[in-house]
Parts: C-alpha cells; structure tokens; sequence
C-alpha cells in the first residue's frame, strides 16, 4: 500500500512543478511583451519630442507657440493612455493565461487523484474479500474436522 502512496505523492510533485514552471514562464513572457511595450513608447516619445520641437521652433508667434503646446499636450496624453491600456490588457491577458494553466493542472490533479482513490478502494475491497474468503474457508474445515 506504500507505493501507490508514493507514486501519487510523486505525481502530485511533478504536477506542481509543472504549473510552477508554466506560471514562471508565463510570467517572463508577460515581462517580456511589457517591455516591448515601453521600448516602443519611448521610441514614440522621442519621435513625438524631435517633432515637437522641430514644430516649436517654427513657431511665428506666442499664439502659434501656446496653440501648438495645446495640442502637444493633447497627443501625448493619449499616447500615455494608449500605453497604459495596452499594459493593462497585457497583464489581463497573462493572468487568463495562468489561470487557465493552473485550472488545467488542478483538473489533471484531481483527476489523479480520484484514480488513486479508486485504486485504493479496489485494493481495500480486493484484501476484504479475500479476508472473507479466508475466513469462510478455516470455518469450513473447522466444521469439517469436527464433524
């Protein structure tokens, strides 16, 4: 009975060691996307600034000058929000990933472990009537012998 025990334990081991690698590497992926997300602001950013202040200085007056920070300050708050949005709905899209990964593991593992139970159960009823049979078969020669 120790070794299905043991198997199960290992299994159980090697399950989680599953999951832990997948989360981990999810993790890195999602690491990975979201700086490639920032690399790509900052290039943006600093198209945005040489354009800027290529627009600024051709600037004719204080009007055109107030007018074009206006809208600078337009565009790259909606590039912030763009950034942000696409970090969020990367963070979002990891933890879907994981948790998906951790409820397959979990399926697999109560899988296993409703075989082992079964298993031991089939055992346990196996040793019973076997018991039994045992039992029934010293009664047996025991009525023999005496009669």
């Amino acid at each position: 009975m120790m070794q299905p025990q043991q198997t199960y334990l290992l299994e159980l081991y090697r399950a989680s060691m599953r999951t832990a690698s997948d989360i981990a590497k999810a993790s890195i992926e999602n690491a990975q996307r979201l700086h490639a997300q920032q690399l790509e602001a900052l290039r943006e950013a600093l198209d945005t600034n040489s354009r800027s202040a290529q627009r600024l200085s051709e600037a004719s007056s204080v009007t055109d000058l107030m007018a074009l920070q206006v809208k600078l300050a337009g565009t790259q708050a909606e590039q912030a929000a763009e950034f942000w949005t696409r970090a969020w709905r990367t963070a979002s899209e990891t933890q879907v990933a994981m948790l998906g990964q951790v409820q397959n593991q979990v399926g697999q593992l109560s899988e296993r472990v409703r075989e082992t139970y079964n298993a031991a159960t089939r055992a346990g009823e196996s040793a019973v009537n076997n018991g039994v049979d045992l039992s029934r078969e010293a009664e047996r020669k025991a009525q023999r012998r005496t009669a």
